[in-house]
């Protein structure tokens, strides 16, 4: 019995993150998380800034229309606060005053239209490359946008 619990309480999350399209890029090329009864998805720049889209469940409609989000970076037990502005009419860019060196996570608090997150979404940094899908042996892996010179 123990070893049945064991495995359902490990499993579990797993198959939940891969149910709300964790395991693949969002419709931006980004990670998803789903803090809400919307996701969150993130692009990370060279430059230690990230480009948030707020999506709905259906993973579209990214909007900043009464929407808001707090955004820090850990490294170890500091905390560093970005300034999150939004950028063109459907994203947030967050970014330090400085350029972040290092970090193990980033951890965003959203508001989308007009609703707060029940939870914080929580990324683990560096944000992984995604596995490239591909058909056939001589299909081109899809390149992603760089947009560090936003």
């Amino acid at each position: 019995m123990k070893a049945v619990l064991f495995f359902a309480a490990t499993l579990l999350p797993v198959i939940l993150a891969f149910a709300h399209g964790e395991d693949k890029p969002g419709p931006n090329g980004g990670h998803i998380k789903m803090p809400a009864n919307f996701h969150t998805e993130v692009i990370a720049d060279k430059d230690g800034s990230f480009h948030i889209y707020l999506l709905d469940m259906q993973f579209k409609n990214p909007t900043v229309k009464n929407s808001e989000i707090k955004a820090y970076v850990m490294n170890g037990k500091k905390k560093t606060s970005l300034k999150c502005s939004v950028m063109g009419v459907n994203h947030f860019h967050c970014k330090n005053s400085k350029p972040i060196k290092s970090a193990n996570s980033l951890v965003i608090k959203a508001k989308r239209e007009g609703t707060w997150a029940s939870m914080d979404a929580k990324y683990t940094l560096p944000l992984k490359e995604f596995e490239q899908l591909v058909s056939s042996p001589s299909a081109a892996p899809t390149p992603v946008e760089d947009h560090s010179k936003h």
